[in-house]
């Protein structure tokens, strides 16, 4: 493969996903054998062409291609967000190799481009000076401090919960404060639930990378990783508050 069709191949998979990560329902999204072929064909072979140079990045890509996608007991088919963010990193990654500091410049404006606005505000200056573990625990923080104050609106003047309690109790399965969508359908119950849970395990795991262990360093790879898991679960309460007709 020569290098210019190389770079269009990595272009055009890399816009796709870009697309889909884009979507504020991308968990909702339901994806075509056709589709999930197509896009795991074209991982294979752009990890193909560059597992000689870049054997770690073809590794990357490979690893993640095989998480990209899931199928549930009624055949439905899902992506999952995280995979997405090792996928556009490893894609990035190779397109700069070949290009002039310009368009790679252009490239990691991109990046945020796809990012929740909140979450821009939030970390990116401090992902762009270097602070990565910063830049990650202040994005699950800025949602941590959204959703308290998402309490306080729809439930005033009550003590307001924090972390993975303020999750559960404002997204409850059974008895939500807000509702991501109408819970009377199983596919909706469903909804409700695995939003809840990816919330509340975020402020577990990922709110304070720092407090888990004093040596834990962020890589950008990493931090960025988790940039693309708070944007992807900020837009997911956008679509609540939207479909709660909540006015904050």
């Amino acid at each position: 493969m020569n290098s210019l069709f190389k770079s269009m191949q990595i272009n055009q998979l890399s816009g796709q996903l870009r697309q889909i990560a884009g979507t504020p329902n991308v968990l909702s999204m339901q994806f075509t054998a056709v589709d999930v072929a197509g896009i795991r064909e074209s991982i294979i072979t752009i990890a193909d062409e560059c597992k000689t140079d870049d054997p770690q990045i073809a590794r990357q890509l490979l690893a993640a291609k095989d998480i990209l996608f899931a199928t549930n007991q009624f055949g439905q088919t899902f992506i999952n967000p995280y995979a997405i963010g090792e996928i556009l990193f490893g894609l990035d990654y190779l397109f700069a190799q070949g290009q002039e500091p310009s368009t790679e410049k252009q490239t990691t404006a991109d990046l945020w481009s796809y990012i929740h606005p909140l979450i821009q505000k939030s970390s990116k200056k401090l992902y762009e000076d270097g602070h990565f573990a910063n830049a990650a625990e202040d994005a699950f923080i800025e949602i941590n401090a959204r959703v308290k104050n998402l309490f306080s609106i729809v439930n005033p003047g009550s003590k307001v919960p924090d972390g993975d309690t303020a999750m559960t109790t404002v997204f409850s399965t059974n008895n939500p404060l807000i509702e991501f969508c109408d819970r009377s359908t199983e596919t909706g119950y469903n909804k409700q639930k695995g939003y809840m849970q990816m919330l509340a395990g975020a402020m577990s795991a990922l709110r304070n990378p720092k407090a888990h262990s004093n040596s834990e360093i962020l890589s950008a790879e990493e931090a960025y990783r988790r940039l693309t898991t708070a944007s992807m679960l900020m837009y997911a309460i956008d679509d609540a508050v939207k479909y709660s007709n909540i006015i904050e």
